[in-house]
């Protein structure tokens, strides 16, 4: 079982869908709904025609697609975001592959950090992001829900 990580095109469209629903469904279950969960094709093929231009990400286990991850370069600093790995791959290393593939394409590109937020007291993304050297910077406070966003940053 071969795990390669490789650059998306709008031609992955259809695959995606899938997978960000489904992954995001998970988060969903543990008490954090996400508009993910619904997310539309369209949606999804307009963020290959972006300007500022974004650079997503998949991860695939012969020859299907079981993680995407976003690079956003809206900013003066990257935003990753939308972050997904199918249920059936969840604990396997895609999610550490597919941030190690966005943070080189963020130093290639000549970034020195890059940022993401994410639920505060997430069960398991806080621990994760923690694990690869990210660091709190700030918390965005929500009136809309339950939680708060807590914003990390990493050093290149």
């Amino acid at each position: 079982m071969t795990l390669r990580v490789r650059r998306a095109t709008a031609a992955d469209t259809e695959t995606l869908v899938p997978l960000y629903r489904a992954a995001y469904d998970t988060a969903a279950d543990l008490g954090y709904p996400n508009g993910m969960q619904a997310v539309e094709a369209e949606y999804v093929r307009g963020w290959f025609d972006e300007e500022p231009p974004s650079a997503e990400f998949v991860a695939e286990r012969d020859d299907t697609v079981v993680g995407a991850i976003r690079v956003l370069e809206e900013r003066d600093v990257p935003f990753l975001e939308r972050l997904a790995v199918a249920p059936d791959a969840q604990g396997e290393g895609v999610g550490g592959r597919l941030f190690a593939r966005a943070e080189r394409y963020a130093r290639e590109a000549g970034y020195d950090r890059v940022r993401l937020g994410t639920f505060t007291d997430h069960p398991f993304l806080l621990d994760f992001y923690e694990s690869r050297g990210y660091e709190r910077f700030t918390l965005w406070e929500s009136d809309d829900h339950e939680y708060d966003y807590v914003g990390y940053e990493k050093r290149l």
